[in-house]
């Protein structure tokens, strides 16, 4: 009677075991839309039969049914690894990517509302300026050459202002990017906390795990963060070499430097660490990238927003020391020699430049007084395509942020392709089939049914042997 009672519990056993992988594999179908979550699988043991003295016992022991030992998540801590290091390559090229081609995008190159064009233009109206010389038309291409001066002054300007704008825009960016690091460090130490604590209760703390690698990937994209795992299952978190968490405390950056781009290379963005205030290193992640396009590299040229809107300024002082002086000598048709034609005002070069005629008498284009041969006119129309030249120095930037957007670009794509392969091997390892949980279902469902039937039978036994021969033992 013993072991048939011994059979039921081993019947039971297979139930509760059936039950509890019907039960996971609810959940994993539950969650095959949840981002971050890892598949589970119920891992069983069998249990030895009890070993009884050779005097007592009659035969062989059979085992005693199955025990649920535990609810494994099926992820590959290389794999996630090598997910975090993607995502924090991807994260880096992604940002710089999208900051020199906003750059390259704003220059309107090549094009007919772009600079080279205005300026083409604007040495071209020279030319007409000098050709008509005392004509009855110069008082109109007066007015032509006037008005060209000024939208080449307004684009210097635009670009300028556009630049500082997308600098600011870059350090607001990054001071979020900040408050989120901030916010998924101290979600980790919690999560590390509760997951301690589960877990040393016996309790199941899978799902708080995804929580956590979730943020860690978070973490990654943003900083290049690493990690490593604990042996009582809590994990620390680096970035840049310097802990952000241990166990469960979490520590803080904060951002400094300069908030205005004109002093982005003698103060530059950086980050600190908010305990110690001491500098804090982003070697990886779209947080790196930010911190390059608004200090540039070492800290020294205020990134690539700063060195556009220095550009600007360049041109707009070579472009008004060039033009002056070539007008220095002349004299306009009232007399009177060396009038300027640009000025440059309090503040940037690229927003102060103005155009100082407002009609023919004020633009010196002739060569001496009661002349009208337009022959300093004519000087100025060559000035575009002489050797260091405004056109010049606008050519070069152009030429070489195509070249860095180029780069940033197709590093930006090998990057993605490569964030793409690692997470399609995590899903492939640890994402939800629901073919297979499908399956698995129908396995367990058998199972169950199967033990269910052993009890039956069992019981079926007992009522023949206790109700219909009378026996008790």
């Amino acid at each position: 009677m013993a072991s048939t009672f011994g059979t039921l519990n081993t019947a039971y056993s297979g139930l509760a075991a059936a039950r509890a992988a019907i039960d996971v594999t609810g959940q994993n179908i539950a969650n095959v839309g949840t981002e971050g979550y890892t598949r589970q699988r119920v891992e069983q043991a069998s249990v030895p039969g009890t070993q009884t003295p050779a005097l007592f016992s009659k035969g062989a022991q059979i085992g005693a049914g199955v025990t649920v030992t535990g609810i494994a998540r099926l992820n590959d801590s290389l794999v996630d690894a090598r997910v975090r290091g993607t995502a924090s390559t991807s994260g880096y090229w992604d940002t710089a990517s999208s900051a020199v081609s906003s750059v390259e995008t704003s220059l309107n190159e090549p094009g007919a509302s772009g600079l080279s064009s205005t300026m083409n233009d604007f040495w071209a109206d020279w030319q007409n300026m000098a050709n008509s010389a005392g004509s009855t038309t110069a008082s109109g291409q007066a007015s032509v050459l006037i008005a060209q001066g000024q939208l080449v002054a307004s684009r210097i300007s635009t670009g300028y202002t556009a630049a500082k704008n997308a600098w600011s825009d870059q350090r607001t960016a990054t001071a979020n990017a900040v408050t989120t690091i901030n916010s998924a460090a101290k979600q980790i130490a919690s999560l590390n906390k509760a997951i301690l604590q589960t877990t040393t209760a016996g309790g199941n703390a899978n799902e708080m795990m995804d929580q956590r690698d979730v943020a860690l990937t978070s973490l990654a994209q943003l900083t290049g963060a690493t990690s490593r795992q604990n042996a009582d299952g809590t994990m620390d978190v680096y970035v840049g070499g310097s802990t952000l968490v241990a166990e469960t405390t979490a520590r803080s950056l904060a951002i400094a430097g300069t908030s205005d781009m004109t002093a982005a290379g003698s103060a530059p963005v950086h980050l600190t660490w908010t305990d110690t205030g001491s500098p804090a290193t982003v070697d990886g992640g779209s947080v790196a990238a930010q911190l390059a396009t608004l200090a540039g590299p070492s800290g020294g040229s205020g990134g690539i927003y700063a060195e556009t809107a220095q550009v600007y300024n360049d041109l707009a002082t070579k472009l008004a020391t060039s033009v002056n002086g070539a007008l220095a000598s002349g004299t306009t048709p009232s007399g009177n020699q060396g009038s300027p034609f640009f000025a440059l005002g309090a503040g940037p070069a690229a927003t102060s430049l103005t155009v100082v005629p407002t009609s023919a008498a004020g633009i010196a284009i002739n060569s001496a007084a009661g002349s009208a041969d337009g022959a300093v006119a004519d000087a100025v129309s060559q000035l575009g395509g002489g050797a260091g030249s405004p056109d010049t120095t606008w050519a070069t930037f152009v030429s070489n942020i195509g070249v860095q957007s180029k780069n940033a670009t197709t590093q930006s794509t090998i990057a993605a392709s490569a964030a793409s392969a690692a997470t399609t091997a995590q899903t492939s390892q640890s994402g939800v089939d629901l073919d297979e949980e499908t399956s698995n279902l129908v396995t367990f469902q058998h199972a169950y049914q199967a033990a269910a039937r052993v009890m039956t039978t069992i019981d079926s036994m007992l009522d023949t042997l206790i109700n219909h021969t009378g026996l008790v033992g």
